[in-house]
């Protein structure tokens, strides 16, 4: 705890300017513009992105595309799952998809003309996000919360358990050996995998703002940002005041090297309305709603600053960070006996000055 504190003060000390962090932190940032090159068209979901390869869905459907040219992507191939997807990650040859109530999937991309089914597991209800780390996947449940799945038999992937959730699952995340998973409208978990039970939340709080999505500053993973929502206002809750409507989005940091007690750092509002975000580094790449893409450093959790944005024709709600290229949904949702999303990929060359 006083480290975590001496930490927190010394990041305070930053932003008002009282130690050379700040200028230095200023110097260090670039600025990154972007550069339209091409586009795949919708309507699609969701898109992914590992090394020169894309990764769209569209309704039950995961098809590959090759950015090899980034200007002309190449469509390779396809597979279709039994349900939606609604959220996927790729790693390395693998594609792990969470399809609804048919649960988790996972398909072998290597041959990007051919993806083959390895495997998948019927989870207890809605499967809405998936994430990775060794022979341990988790899966945000709209029903169930968090799912545990034992994937080191791929063709056989087994549950092992589920993690009960105040609220309903909305994603996860893991790394090394902890899960971070978060729930609507307030709910922010730390599991940690290496325990003979993993069931119990190691750390728990329930004073997170409808976070849409969590992730791991990979670079700093002692840092988990959670993405969406607005910032929590304890005194309006004790006033019993209705929270007005914010059309901002932000980007929530937590501190979670004491994993039994994450402690809010910083809470940042991105330009727009942050939907989802890619992190590169201690760059996190932002669907930022209404306003594009936005491109933020958090190298400084405690003093995040905006170092690029690209303005899309409508509003962004994914994005995807390629080798070769940055990728951005840029679509609607229209909602009407069903909710439907529709859009196109935007290509993106990116520059640093």
């Amino acid at each position: 705890m006083a480290r975590r504190t001496l930490r927190r003060v010394a990041g305070m000390l930053v932003v008002l300017g009282l130690l050379p962090g700040a200028a230095a932190h200023d110097a260090a940032a670039q600025t990154h513009s972007f550069t339209p090159i091409g586009s795949i068209s919708g309507p699609i979901d969701l898109v992914r992105a590992h090394g020169a390869f894309a990764y769209i869905t569209r309704g039950s459907a995961l098809t590959v595309y090759d950015l090899s040219n980034p200007a002309a992507p190449a469509r390779r191939g396809s597979y279709e799952l039994p349900e939606k997807v609604w959220g996927f990650t790729v790693i390395g040859p693998l594609a792990y998809l969470a399809a609804g109530h048919s649960g988790m999937w996972i398909v072998d991309v290597s041959d990007p003309d051919n993806p083959a089914l390895r495997g998948g597991v019927k989870t207890p209800g809605q499967a809405k996000n998936v994430a990775v780390s060794g022979s341990r996947a988790v899966v945000a449940d709209h029903m169930s919360g968090v799912d545990v799945i034992d994937i080191s038999d791929l063709a056989a992937p087994a549950t092992v358990g589920s993690v009960y959730t105040d609220g309903y699952a909305r994603d996860v995340a893991m790394f090394g050996p902890r899960a971070y998973a978060v729930d609507h409208p307030a709910g922010f978990y730390v599991l940690d995998m290496t325990r003979d039970d993993p069931l119990d939340p190691v750390g728990s709080l329930q004073s997170a703002s409808a976070p849409r999505h969590v992730e791991i500053i990979s670079a700093n993973p002692d840092v988990a940002v959670l993405v969406g929502g607005v910032p929590y206002d304890p005194l309006r809750v004790l006033r019993t005041e209705e929270r007005p409507d914010d059309p901002r989005g932000t980007l929530q940091l937590y501190d979670v090297s004491d994993p039994a007690a994450p402690e809010l750092i910083n809470t940042f509002p991105t330009p727009g309305n942050a939907q989802r975000a890619e992190f590169v580094g201690t760059l996190a790449y932002v669907a930022d709603g209404p306003t594009g893409l936005s491109v933020v450093d958090l190298s400084d959790p405690a003093s995040p600053q905006v170092v690029g944005t690209y303005q899309t024709r409508n509003a962004a709600r994914d994005v995807a960070v390629a080798d070769t290229a940055v990728l951005v949904l840029d679509g609607t949702i229209r909602r009407g006996s069903h909710t439907h999303e529709d859009g196109d990929v935007i290509i993106l060359r990116e520059s640093k000055d």
